[in-house]
């Protein structure tokens, strides 16, 4: 799900792409906050603009070459290690009720959820950087 790093640097990339970007750098089985990215991108977006820009992937590419296929998307996650979206998954949890397409995706990569369905930031934060 990942795609070959573009060539501008960061100050030359639209916000939004800068975003992207950083999320690309996410291993699988680790995850990143908005706060956490939003800082890496010295605050040239809030962390609530790094939320939109993740809902703005869509499945189209258009000439962005972004998109849910070739983001990572699923490994940003809130400030307290909870999910942010609900996108079905159609898989069903220990308890019956359906998993969001998120949670699937990060255990599939082996991030673990506690009975809180939050993810444990000690274990899995990723320790990024903004190069």
């Amino acid at each position: 799900m990942t795609r070959q790093t573009k060539t501008k640097n960061a100050k030359e990339l639209a916000p939004f792409e800068q975003v992207y970007e950083i999320v690309n750098k996410i291993p699988k089985g680790k995850v990143s906050t908005y706060g956490q990215i939003s800082k890496l991108m010295n605050g040239r977006l809030s962390a609530a603009a790094v939320g939109w820009a993740m809902n703005a992937l869509g499945a189209d590419q258009g000439n962005s070459g972004y998109n849910s296929q070739t983001v990572p998307w699923h490994r940003v996650i809130n400030s307290k290690g909870g999910l942010s979206t609900k996108h079905e998954s159609g898989v069903d949890g220990a308890d019956g009720r359906e998993l969001s397409l998120q949670q699937v995706l990060l255990e599939r990569e082996g991030v673990i959820f506690d009975t809180k369905n939050q993810v444990d930031l000690a274990q899995y934060l990723w320790k990024g950087t903004s190069e």
